[in-house]
């Protein structure tokens, strides 16, 4: 992977980590930092999914949009930083565009502000880039509608031998406040995907495995249910898992479960509870209309991340903590 050593103006382009960067955070390899930024939001997932516009927007709504968008699987890095007061959306996009040029990628769509051919809202929709840039974007989360004609974006495209890299810049500049943190300040949203196939993480648990796990500690953790990010919906390679629990409870007549999502600590505390017990939710509703158990035997629940069974500081303990439970009531 190649690291970048760029001195453009004022530009020192580093990568590592910071005193003022929240915990655990550092840039990424690829696209380095601002000079002086530092990192208020950092994330890392080692297969997730990211969507990145492509080409112009044509409507007002999210959903009509996906054939201006590419959905695309691996490592995902998310980088969110505040630049030093002072600086321009235009410097800290020019920057990034220009180190990534120099890395040889090559820059898939751009846009910027909200008028003009080359802007960044939809076509004659008199609406802003927040509401049909990707859902999950950290500023609409924080300012709500600070995108303005200082907003900048892009999507490049690194080919390398290990598999293509896709970066989207997001950069504002934030209207004045009471804050000093925030008034006029420029933001700036990295999202790296590393392209790479899912590695097979089936645990299979076989329901006699489950019988005794319940028997000896009252509950089993299940990782073989799988859901589309940020949604309920279960996915086609959980049904070996869960025809394992259907088993479990064909066999035991008089078995009855609390059937509990959990989640790792990324995003909003109340946001994980509510998708841990839809997740929850659809687990039971699969096992009730796809094998026909009982529905008076399973109670779904959520805690979201309030019950660890690891670190949520990096990906591997994350990963122990999303799972399900069947706890016998």
């Amino acid at each position: 992977m190649r690291i970048f050593a760029i001195a453009i103006s004022i530009l020192c382009w580093t990568v590592g980590s910071h005193a003022a960067d929240v915990e655990n955070a550092q840039d990424h390899p690829l696209t380095g930092r601002f000079e002086g930024a530092e990192i208020i939001e950092y994330s890392y997932s080692d297969f997730d999914e990211f969507q990145f516009i492509v080409e112009p927007l044509t409507s007002r709504v999210k959903n009509d949009n996906a054939k201006h968008m590419v959905t695309k699987e691996g490592k995902l890095t998310r980088i969110t930083y505040r630049a030093p007061k002072g600086t321009s959306s235009l410097a800290v996009f020019r920057a990034y565009k220009d180190a990534l040029t120099k890395n040889k990628a090559d820059i898939i769509f751009e846009c910027s502000g909200n008028s003009g051919p080359e802007s960044c809202t939809t076509q004659g929709s008199g609406n802003n880039f927040k509401y049909v840039a990707p859902g999950y974007s950290v500023f609409s989360l924080i300012f709500g509608n600070a995108q303005n004609d200082k907003t900048r974006y892009l999507v490049a495209k690194i080919s390398r031998p290990e598999g293509d890299a896709y970066v989207s810049l997001h950069v504002i500049q934030n209207a004045r406040t009471n804050s000093e943190d925030t008034s006029d300040r420029v933001f700036a949203q990295v999202d790296v995907v590393e392209e790479k196939a899912q590695e097979s993480k089936v645990v299979m648990v076989k329901a006699s495995e489950m019988a005794q796990e319940i028997d000896l500690n009252g509950k089993v953790a299940l990782y073989g249910l799988y859901f589309d990010t940020n949604k309920a919906s279960i996915k086609t390679e959980s049904k070996p898992t869960l025809d394992e629990i259907a088993k479990l409870l064909k066999d035991n007549s008089e078995l009855k479960l609390l059937v509990v999502g959990h989640s790792d600590n990324q995003g909003d505390f109340d946001y994980n509870i509510d998708l841990s017990k839809r997740r929850a939710e659809s687990v039971k509703q699969a096992l009730v209309s796809n094998y026909g158990i009982n529905a008076a035997r399973l109670k779904p629940w959520g805690v979201g991340y309030a019950a660890p069974v690891a670190s949520n500081k990096a990906e591997p303990g994350r990963a122990k903590n999303r799972r399900v439970e069947l706890v016998k009531q």
